[in-house]
């Protein structure tokens, strides 16, 4: 098979925009352009990206949400058998081999295979607790027994299905995730970090602490406040942000509850979702990864980017995969007497906040970027080839 005439399904749990799917776009937009004909499939149709994959490809959808028609519709297939969705797919071209992301998409893995008989490769982003709660009970199994090849977005990833199954090694390659290296790089050098300190009230001889996500659990935004809580207390110079945060949730009430009981609620600023993240990120002087679990946060890459040093938790995925010994610090699992020790520390070491930050930078540009990521995903298509 020539890989440059190929015919591709896509698939995708969702059309939400979050890291994965927009991964998987902008997969499909590079293999499109090289001319591999692209079409995707969306288990689920919800999502902002819904729109953007719809104008650029073919676009199947599995489980439609309900319309006013809906009643009537389902009244109407009771009297006329209705194409499948893989059907009509199968009707509209060949399939070459199928490219299905997350765990989210596996459970229709063994449909997929039985129906069309073709190589699948299935791209997983989420480290066990994530496995747990969005993939089907038997998902390793599953990964085992109906993927010709699995592509893990870090080596964490990797290792949390070996330990699952074993049986997954001879079949798993890594390809870690990316961000737009060259979009980031510009945002950095075009915004002066002074302007983004000055609209969140801190001064030049301050130190930020910042970290960027949506706020629960498995982002440890609570970790987040007991960590900004201890730090400040020590020294009330060290100010913390939280970039990205919904401020209409009952979570978002129990976090300021919390800070407000720790005394750090002044030491706290939390900034709503906003397309200028990466210039508040870029007037941080320490980033945090706080997670529970973070299988490779794609903003840790935008923050070393802006050369800042990464702070975050051993055995919690991606982070400690990144920072080694180099690019920031890592203290043991949720301790959070530990990491408030190491911001302190590092707050007072300018030499070695710019020393870290610039090898974070470093290891971004060589090791991880777009080219480095396509080319091995190409490399593993033609494996069907």
């Amino acid at each position: 098979m020539n890989t440059n005439k190929s015919n591709i399904l896509f698939v995708s749990h969702d059309a939400n925009r979050a890291g994965a799917q927009i991964f998987l776009l902008n997969i499909m937009l590079h293999l499109k352009k090289e001319g591999h004909d692209v079409k995707l499939l969306l288990v689920d149709e919800w999502g902002d990206l819904k729109a953007t994959f719809q104008e650029n490809f073919k676009t199947y959808i599995l489980n439609k949400q309900e319309s006013n028609t809906s009643k009537l519709s389902k009244f109407k297939e009771v009297f006329k058998e209705k194409q499948t969705v893989f059907e009509e797919i199968k009707a509209d071209r060949n399939i070459d081999f199928i490219y299905v992301n997350t765990i989210a998409s596996v459970h229709i893995l063994e449909q997929l295979k039985l129906i069309f008989k073709v190589p699948v490769i299935t791209h997983i982003h989420e480290l066990s607790y994530s496995i747990s709660q969005y993939g089907p009970t038997d998902a390793y199994h599953i990964l085992e027994k109906f993927s010709d090849k699995i592509i893990a977005c870090s080596a964490a990833v990797a290792h949390n299905l070996f330990l699952e199954n074993e049986n997954l090694k001879s079949k798993t390659e890594v390809v870690h995730s990316f961000v737009d290296n060259e979009k980031v790089l510009t945002v950095k050098d075009k915004n002066k970090p002074k302007i983004f300190r000055e609209k969140i009230g801190i001064k030049d001889n301050e130190i930020l602490v910042g970290a960027c996500g949506n706020a629960d659990w498995r982002k440890a935004t609570d970790i987040f406040v007991q960590i900004a809580a201890r730090t400040s207390n020590i020294n009330p110079k060290i100010h913390f942000v939280w970039i990205g945060i919904k401020k209409d949730t009952e979570y978002f009430k129990q976090l300021e509850y919390d800070a407000k009981k720790l005394g750090a609620d002044q030491k706290i600023i939390w900034v709503s979702p906003t397309p200028e993240a990466i210039s508040f990120i870029n007037a941080l002087d320490i980033f945090l990864v706080c997670s529970r679990e973070d299988p490779f946060p794609l903003v840790m890459l935008e923050a070393a980017l802006c050369e800042k040093p990464i702070v975050g938790f051993k055995n919690t995925g991606g982070a400690e995969e990144f920072i080694g010994t180099d690019a920031g610090i890592l203290a043991e699992y949720l301790n959070i007497d530990e990491i408030s020790e190491q911001l302190i520390s590092l707050s007072t070491n300018s030499e070695q906040i710019h020393k870290l930050g610039k090898n974070a930078q470093t290891k971004v540009i060589q090791n991880f970027s777009f080219d480095m990521s396509i080319q091995k995903i190409q490399k593993i298509l033609n494996t069907f080839g």
